[in-house]
């Protein structure tokens, strides 16, 4: 099979490269005694390219006066959104120091060879 997010990534290397970047994937979640509920992940180390979201992509989401700080990934494999009927994704990216939850898969090529995601910042957590 051709790789063909190798293939582009080699062509965009020059302009925007690729980064090392975090993904939790989820697993589910834990209830706790007090009943709250506590997310599970699991964690590996992901190539990514990071874009701007364009327009077409915010049309897509239906998301153009959403106050947030978002940007476009194409990442190796299969990376979800948070979907609630499935019981699957709300996966996590970590880059450029920050956690960026995935809250929107836009294209998914192959079976899970590459994904394209729509991911807005988190605020950090205090501790």
């Amino acid at each position: 099979m051709i790789d063909i997010f190798g293939a582009a990534g080699n062509l965009c290397a020059p302009i925007n490269p690729h980064i090392t970047g975090t993904i939790k994937g989820s697993t589910g979640s834990v209830t706790n005694d007090d009943f709250s509920v506590t997310p599970q992940y699991t964690t590996a180390t992901v190539e990514i390219e990071v874009q701007a979201v364009s327009s077409q992509d915010l049309q897509q989401v239906e998301n153009i006066n959403q106050q947030a700080d978002m940007r476009s990934v194409y990442v190796r494999g299969a990376v979800r959104a948070l979907n609630r009927p499935l019981q699957i994704g709300g996966d996590i990216l970590t880059f450029y120091g920050s956690d960026w939850l995935v809250t929107q898969q836009l294209e998914e090529w192959g079976d899970g060879e590459w994904s394209k995601v729509l991911v807005t910042r988190q605020m950090p957590t205090t501790s």
